[in-house]
């Protein structure tokens, strides 16, 4: 695919040409694919997508939102999830297929005020969004901090793969709750964590379609990048390696022992001393003989 700079684009503008996949705010137009809102142009692997610089949250299918109890009726409470439409989430999802308005008093579940985060059932502009909190993790909110941002820096302030938000938490030891719509709820037991963690995503929603907000945020937290672990092993892989290329004496041939050449000489003279005394004892030997011999021959010719 083709690098696309990081651009501001307005609706109507043209972002690049060729066979590409349109995602969200983008639209094909003959052979391009144009903007249709004010915002920021990108391409990823999936395709290409203007992320908005403003605007109001749209209700979507499968959205998780937080939303804030504003009314009730005898059937349904009536929920604020930062849209133009008011959502309603139903009395049967909360006590069950045997509810009764006559019996089961839904103030004692959800009071006007109360937050929760829900997911969006069914939604399709003839009425307002319908809620449910049967899935895991849904429900009532007991205590938080209540932040609202635009709801277009909502990707911004998660990052990829969860890497800004994972920050924020890390840091400030805190949990960090983001709806689709905006709506962001800390929660933490320390005070000044939880006002830093506030400040960190206030900087992400006010500097969103900056570069480098990454690096602003873990200075605002005080967080040092990791130290590469690699570079000293590769270092010592090089010098390593290096050692190994110098010729290296020879191990066994000085570990050897060498011959004693004074002791070597010793037994050789000695050898040759005992060869030495042997021959003079030979020859002695042979002259007693002939001594005795010639005594012999004497006698007898006497």
């Amino acid at each position: 695919m083709q690098e696309i700079k990081r651009r501001y684009v307005i609706p109507g503008d043209k972002i690049i040409e060729g066979n590409y996949k349109p995602l969200m705010n983008v639209v094909k137009s003959g052979n391009y694919l144009v903007s249709t809102r004010v915002g920021i142009a990108e391409a990823g692997k999936d395709g290409v997508k203007v992320i908005p610089l403003s605007g109001v949250y749209i209700p979507r299918v499968n959205d998780l939102v937080i939303g804030k109890i504003i009314d009730r009726s005898s059937l349904s409470w009536d929920v604020d999830i930062n849209a133009c439409f008011f959502a309603h989430l139903p009395a049967q999802d909360v006590f069950g297929r045997d509810f009764s308005p006559a019996k089961d008093d839904m103030g004692r579940q959800l009071s006007i005020g109360d937050l929760i985060i829900a997911r969006i059932v069914s939604f399709d502009r003839t009425r307002d969004p319908m809620l449910t909190v049967q899935d895991k993790d849904l429900g009532k909110i007991p205590y938080g901090e209540f932040i609202k941002i635009s709801p277009t820096r909502v990707p911004r302030l998660i990052g990829k793969r969860g890497s800004m938000i994972q920050t924020i938490e890390q840091a400030t030891q805190t949990r960090v709750i983001i709806g689709q719509n905006g709506i962001v709820v800390v929660t933490g037991r320390d005070p000044d964590g939880l006002s830093l963690a506030a400040k960190a995503i206030k900087m992400v929603e006010e500097e969103s379609h900056t570069t480098n907000l990454t690096q602003r945020v873990k200075t605002l937290l005080n967080v040092q990048d990791p130290v590469d672990p690699e570079q000293p092993e590769s270092m010592n892989a090089s010098s390593s390696t290096e050692s190994s290329t110098q010729p290296q004496p020879d191990i066994e041939s000085s570990t050897q022992p060498q011959p004693d050449i004074e002791s070597s000489t010793s037994n050789n003279s000695k050898s040759g001393s005992g060869s030495k005394e042997k021959h003079r004892n030979d020859n002695s030997e042979e002259s007693s003989n002939n001594d005795s011999n010639s005594d012999q021959k004497e006698k007898n010719q006497e």
